[in-house]
C-alpha cells in the first residue's frame, strides 16, 4: 500500500470512530491484528534484554517493521525504555486533513492494542506516551515501556 492510500484509509477508520464516539471496534480491528502476529510470529523471534528490551524490539522492529535509527533510544535500564519515534506515520497527515488532534486520537485508537500486544510478553509491561511531546506539536513522539510493577519505585 502507498502512504496516500495509508493516509486515506487511515483518516476514513479514524473519521469513522470520531463520527460515531466509539472506538470500541478501531480497538478490536488492530489489538486483534497485532495479538495474531504476535501468537504466529511474534513469540517464536528470538530477543535478548530484558521484557522492556524485549517489547520495544518486538514491537518496534520486528512488528512494525521499522529501523532503530527511525526510533532511536533515549533512556532504558532494566524496567523501563523510552525512544523518540520520527519514522514515517499515516496519523499526523490523516489528523491533519480530518482537523482531528493527534493526542486524542492517538489516546483513544492506538493505546490499547499497543498494551495489549505488551501484555503477550510480560502482563506487568505497560505503554503510555508523553502527549506533551507528541507529532505534529514537536518532531517526535516520545513512548515508553515500562514495568508496572517497578515504575512507582524507580
Amino acid at each position: 500500500m502507498d502512504k496516500k492510500q495509508d493516509i486515506k484509509r487511515t483518516l476514513d477508520q479514524i473519521s469513522s470512530a470520531i463520527h460515531e464516539n466509539d472506538w470500541t471496534e478501531f480497538n478490536r480491528r488492530l489489538s486483534e491484528k497485532r495479538q495474531s502476529w504476535y501468537n504466529t510470529v511474534g513469540r517464536n523471534v528470538m530477543v535478548t534484554g530484558s521484557d522492556v528490551r524485549r517489547a520495544y524490539r518486538l514491537f518496534l522492529i520486528e512488528y512494525l517493521g521499522l529501523n532503530p535509527d527511525e526510533v532511536p533510544v533515549v533512556y532504558e535500564d532494566e524496567t523501563r525504555i523510552v525512544w523518540h519515534s520520527y519514522n514515517w506515520c499515516p496519523v499526523p497527515m490523516a489528523c491533519h486533513l480530518g482537523g482531528y488532534d493527534t493526542r486524542e486520537v492517538c489516546r483513544r485508537g492506538y493505546e490499547e492494542s499497543v498494551q495489549e500486544f505488551v501484555k503477550l510478553i510480560n502482563p506487568d509491561l505497560r505503554f503510555t506516551r508523553d502527549y506533551d511531546k507528541i507529532r505534529p506539536y514537536t518532531e517526535y513522539c516520545e513512548e515508553e515501556f515500562y514495568l508496572e510493577q517497578n515504575y512507582s519505585s524507580g
